[in-house]
């Protein structure tokens, strides 16, 4: 039998009148905006801030007092299911937690705090961080200068600029002997370790260890970043500073896939990654940075002749070749990740909007902007309208008063009557929901815009009324 999987429920950070609070996907106010200042949510917690800005009293709606874990300075009088809170005023105010029903189930007590991550969160105390649980209890006392968050049940911690990890019951499980430490991701973590070893000015060289501690990489490779697909760019530990900036790529096991030869090598994206050279150039006659790409293999798809090379999307890229005109404009073009041209360098610009859309300029009609499709079929032209991104794939057609006439992107079309939207600006787009703010033309008041909601098919869930509208983030993450 099969089961619906349950859907995520995302809340929205809201501002108004420098207070912030939380709203559903409906526009309901699940957390009322009586907060000074909030972080993410994490294991449906998330930290909230009484006192930052405006010290006073604030009354939110709580869970039941525990005596013992209240701060003597405070004052908590009870008034039905609702707190009256009165912080005395410090710089920061102080943090607590609230759950995804706008309850405030650990008490406003921490000097800061982080997001929860596998059900720990940590918590600064009289200038020194420990951590707690979910119930508010605390599991690892506040003794170290700083810690990272919980993941693959090790937390980085630090002491006196030493750094190692404990587990969840607080044991210092890899010594505290780095000078700086990540947190682990798939098995590994990267950690700075000190380096004596050479004469170049180095202080200490990035490794990379697993759970246990042990060291995976070897002491000749200062690692740089890790990438997500388990490759690794690093540089020789021993190099002169002058070629300290050098990058190849390595995998876990230490194994070199490409040499240190790239000034600059980028995250991978559909298989290939951005890479840059130093080379002189004959028009020019010095040397300037020079684009391609290479693969995860190492090999170079593209050679580093390019003037300009973005990142791959959808299985495209924009490049750009050098040209001895000098004019400060550039022949862009079109390639697939086999590094093949999809269109020529017959374009004054190109950017991926999605799979099916980009926005361009050709070298013939410099003034003319277009939308076409990866083959350079015109779909639309623009004419004197403008053109705005909204986010999650949708665009939207704006004319000179910025209102929107025409929306491209997204497999099923937002049915909004535009005639029923004038003087009104669509801002961003995400889950189903576009933020809106009406449009008055009195550019004195910008400052005072307010943000608003509707859905796709134009009915208003929030009327404008917030100075900020953030993105709806799950609150359960991570599970």
């Amino acid at each position: 039998m099969a089961f619906a999987q349950k859907e995520k429920r995302r809340l929205a950070q809201v501002w108004v009148n420098d207070k912030c609070g939380f709203i559903d996907s409906s526009g309901s106010e699940v957390i009322p905006s009586i907060y000074d200042d909030a972080g993410p949510w994490g294991n449906n917690l998330v930290p909230v801030n009484i006192g930052k800005y405006t010290p006073g009293p604030v009354s939110v709606l709580m869970a039941p007092i525990d005596p013992g874990r209240t701060s003597p300075t405070d004052s908590i009088n009870r008034k039905e299911k609702y707190i009256d809170i009165t912080v005395k005023k410090e710089e920061n105010g102080k943090w607590g937690y609230c759950n995804a029903s706008g309850v405030l189930v650990i008490p406003v007590q921490f000097t800061n705090t982080t997001f929860f991550y596998e059900g720990m969160a940590g918590v600064e105390i009289n200038g020194k961080w420990g951590f707690i649980d979910t119930k508010g209890k605390t599991v690892v006392q506040p003794v170290y200068d700083t810690v990272g968050y919980f993941s693959q049940g090790l937390a980085a911690v630090a002491k006196n600029g030493s750094y190692g990890y404990i587990n969840l019951k607080g044991e210092e499980v890899i010594k505290l002997q780095y000078t700086h430490a990540d947190a682990f991701e798939k098995g590994y973590a990267k950690v700075l370790e000190k380096y004596t070893s050479g004469n170049n000015g180095k202080k200490s060289i990035g490794r990379m260890i697993d759970l246990k501690g042990k060291a995976v990489t070897d002491a000749k490779y200062d690692v740089e970043t890790n990438f997500s697909n388990g490759l690794i760019s690093f540089s020789l530990a021993a190099s002169k500073p002058e070629d300290s900036f050098i990058y190849g790529l390595i995998n876990i096991t230490g194994q070199v896939i490409t040499p240190p030869v790239y000034r600059e090598i980028l995250n991978f994206s559909d298989g290939l990654a951005r890479v840059m050279v130093y080379k002189r150039h004959e028009f020019y006659d010095e040397f300037v940075p020079h684009y391609g790409y290479i693969d995860t293999r190492g090999r170079e798809v593209v050679k580093p002749n390019l003037a300009k090379a973005e990142s791959f999307n959808y299985g495209m890229a924009v490049v750009a070749r050098f040209d001895k005109k000098d004019d400060g404009e550039s022949e862009h073009a079109l390639i697939n990740a086999k590094g093949e041209q999809v269109l020529g360098f017959n374009w004054k610009s190109l950017i991926i909007l999605d799979s099916r859309h980009l926005l361009a300029n050709s070298i013939k009609n410099p003034y003319e902007n277009v939308i076409i499709d990866p083959n350079g079929k015109k779909l639309l032209s623009l004419g004197g309208n403008g053109f705005r991104g909204l986010g999650n794939g949708l665009f939207t057609v704006v004319n000179v008063e910025e209102e929107s006439t025409a929306f491209i992107g997204l497999n099923k079309r937002p049915a909004i009557d535009f005639s029923k939207n004038k003087k009104r600006k669509f801002i961003s787009y995400q889950f189903g929901l576009i933020r809106y703010t009406d449009l008055d033309g009195n550019y004195e008041e910008s400052g005072k815009i307010k943000l608003g909601l509707m859905d796709l098919k134009g009915n208003i869930l929030v009327k404008p009324k917030y100075n900020e509208i953030m993105d709806f983030e799950p609150t359960d993450y991570p599970l």
